[in-house]
């Protein structure tokens, strides 16, 4: 199998964008992985979903399904379309790509919640079995509980974010195929645990309120912010692989690191806060509701 990844002018520069959105892999083992997952995610909800119409149960609601598949377009975008084809030709394209899996196909996955529609893609003793293994007192339930425990969670976050942008690791990936599926694998398992205390699906619920939550999401800031910021306005080419490959729309190696930077200091953190924005809100609105029924239920004097 051909490395994933080559140097230097590997392609002809590019003078259009219709040519960059061609690129497509779609024979790839990634793209068999995804296709997978995702046909047995259709497979469970249609198996759910025929459940809910035969019993009171309710189906799986529009907009997880919405979600999930976003993040699958995500995911699908990242890993095997242009973004990818281009990763090794431009940096920012890699700095796309890092954006998509941590902040963009995580959260995405996770506020879809579907872990009931996998489980319903398995034959029903196996089903069983996995769910008693993640109920709150099964083994993969107590080993993720601690894997997406607040401080653990960000601290692999932020060591991750940071150990796969150091000049040398990030070269290291860029020439060697699997250390580079094991780095997207790294990025996107990292953001599922980040994510995981702020969104809390199923089968581990966020023990976090929303004051804690909104705290949370905000401490992730100014790491990430700072590396994006050290990227963008440093002086010198920090991977030196991009001296050697071709630059596409007449842009400099300069530029693109850049540019690069620019993609993971503002559209990433902008994420960031608009998340904790929505948390915030989420928080007046429980207020809202708890005053309410205070009010409602207090004994009339």
């Amino acid at each position: 199998m051909p490395l994933l990844h080559i140097t230097g002018g590997s392609r002809e520069p590019l003078d259009s964008f219709a040519a960059f959105w061609s690129e497509w892999e779609l024979a790839s083992p990634v793209s068999v992985i995804l296709a997978i997952l995702l046909g047995a995610y259709l497979f469970g909800l249609y198996r759910l979903n025929s459940r809910a119409r035969t019993s009171d149960a309710a189906p799986m609601p529009n907009w997880r399904i919405a979600l999930t598949l976003s993040g699958f377009a995500a995911l699908a975008f990242s890993l095997i379309g242009p973004a990818d084809a281009f990763a090794e030709d431009l940096f920012f394209l890699h700095m796309l790509q890092h954006l998509l899996l941590t902040l963009v196909a995580a959260p995405l996955l996770l506020m879809a919640s579907p872990v009931a529609a996998y489980l319903w893609s398995l034959p029903a003793n196996v089903r069983y079995r996995v769910a008693a293994s993640f109920a709150r007192r099964g083994r993969a339930g107590r080993v993720l509980r601690t894997l997406t425990f607040p401080k653990v969670a960000i601290t692999v976050y932020i060591l991750t974010l940071y150990a796969w942008h150091l000049p040398f690791m990030y070269d290291a990936a860029i020439h060697n195929e699997a250390l580079h599926y094991a780095e997207h694998l790294m990025f996107f398992g990292a953001a599922v645990l980040f994510w995981w205390p702020i969104a809390g699906p199923a089968p581990v619920r966020s023990q976090l309120t929303y004051p804690k939550r909104l705290l949370y999401t905000m401490l992730a800031f100014t790491p990430s912010a700072a590396l994006g910021a050290g990227i963008t306005l440093a002086r010198d080419t920090l991977y030196k692989h991009y001296e050697a490959t071709p630059m596409h729309w007449g842009l400099t190696t300069g530029e693109d690191q850049s540019l690069g930077g620019l993609i993971m200091w503002v559209p990433g953190n902008f994420i960031l806060v608009g998340a904790a924005t929505i948390l915030f809100f989420k928080w007046y609105a429980l207020e809202t509701r708890n005053s309410r029924y205070k009010r409602r239920t207090r004994p009339e004097p």
